[in-house]
């Protein structure tokens, strides 16, 4: 998959990166259908937000379909449709 990631301040590039995996029963795996970026990986970008590892991947804010969930998830099943808002926030290294 894509993903744009974050390699120093005003370094971001687009990458082909593995797809990912459930790790936690209360994960879930969005595929992207938009997306959007906001202030929050402006900040990151620009150095305004400290502790940015080189190899984060960028972006927290979408509309996607589920694709798999965890055994723990209770309210989402594979094919709904969901967005993802600015509230959550993913790390995936």
């Amino acid at each position: 998959m894509k993903a744009v990631v974050f390699h120093g301040i005003g370094d971001i590039r687009l990458y082909n990166v593995p797809e990912p995996k459930i790790k936690e029963l209360t994960d879930a795996i969005i595929r992207l259908t938009s997306s959007a970026i906001c202030g929050t990986d402006l900040h990151m970008i620009r150095g305004t937000f400290t502790g940015m590892k080189p190899g984060t991947i960028l972006g927290h804010e979408g509309v996607g379909i589920v694709e798999e969930i965890g055994s723990n998830v209770r309210n989402l099943k594979i094919g709904d449709r969901v967005v993802v808002p600015s509230t959550f926030y993913f790390l995936v290294t």
